[in-house]
């Protein structure tokens, strides 16, 4: 699995991760923070660690102690399942259903 997007956080900017492109977020250097609605509660990763996604909901990311180094991994199956919803809202009954 290779990363799509590589992003440099910094501390006290928290950023907004797309549940509809990214499934996983791999911390390459430094320590992140992460949260996430519907979670239970907050989550510390540190270099090495990886975070999966929520299909649904919104996901907060932002360094600690410094910056942080992250990697986004895109779910190409959940951007071609939302273009598809896009298309059919454009064009009713012309893109067939899987």
């Amino acid at each position: 699995m290779h990363a799509d997007e590589q992003l440099l956080l910094q501390p006290d900017r928290p950023l907004r991760v797309d549940a509809q492109r990214h499934r996983e977020l791999r911390v390459e250097s430094g320590t992140v923070w992460i949260t996430a609605g519907g979670a239970a509660g907050d989550l510390f990763l540190a270099a090495g660690e990886s975070y999966r996604v929520p299909r649904r909901g919104s996901v907060l990311i932002e360094a600690v102690r410094g910056t942080a180094e992250v990697s986004l991994v895109q779910d190409r199956r959940r951007l071609m399942t939302a273009a598809m919803a896009r298309l059919r809202c454009l064009l009713p009954g012309a893109v067939a259903q899987p």
